[in-house]
């Protein structure tokens, strides 16, 4: 997986042109219907494996920094924010109205002082996470595998495996233990 260092992606005309490719990708892919049509537009631009199901609409700023592992499920309405890595394992499911973001907000409010720059950290997501509608995960965060997000959380730190966290912002209000029953 990706260091969770801040990183810079330069604000150049390059982006720019990744940014409007994007926006004209999520275009057609949310226009779609057909599954197969939806399914090659996705291994094309994305790179997901072919079990990757993404409901429309998504949205995404670059397609340039994101892995999608196998078996996941993106539900309606998902936005990615992309300047760095967002990493998601293999069977992840994401609930409606959620936003993922690597972008690190500017500290300066004058247009003048704005860096050449985009900051950013990674978000890396393990594999069998399960996210509730309407959560927000910030730049830098991990989850660890098998995590349950609760519907509304904003997440702004890490989360370890095997835990149940939900809030604004998100604790651990719990660990997941197997059941033998």
């Amino acid at each position: 997986m990706t260091s969770k260092a801040t990183q810079n992606a330069p604000a150049d005309v390059s982006f720019s042109q990744a940014r409007q490719a994007a926006r004209q990708w999520c275009h057609g892919f949310n226009q779609l219907t057909d599954t197969r049509q939806r399914q090659a537009m996705l291994i094309s631009q994305l790179k997901c494996p072919g079990s990757v199901q993404i409901e429309s609409t998504f949205q995404i700023e670059y397609a340039l920094n994101c892995s999608i592992g196998k078996g996941s499920f993106i539900n309606h309405n998902a936005i990615f924010i992309d300047v760095c890595p967002i990493e998601l394992g293999n069977q992840v499911l994401i609930g409606p109205n959620c936003i993922i973001s690597s972008a690190v907000g500017r500290t300066q409010i004058w247009p003048e002082h704005y860096p050449s720059q985009e900051a950013g950290m990674p978000v890396l997501i393990g594999h069998r996470v399960w996210i509730g509608a309407n959560s927000i995960i910030c730049a830098g965060v991990t989850i660890g595998d098998n995590a349950v997000i609760g519907a509304g959380s904003l997440v702004t730190s890490d989360i370890p495996a095997n835990a149940v966290a939900y809030g604004v912002p998100a604790t651990v209000q719990r660990k997941i233990t197997q059941n033998t029953q």
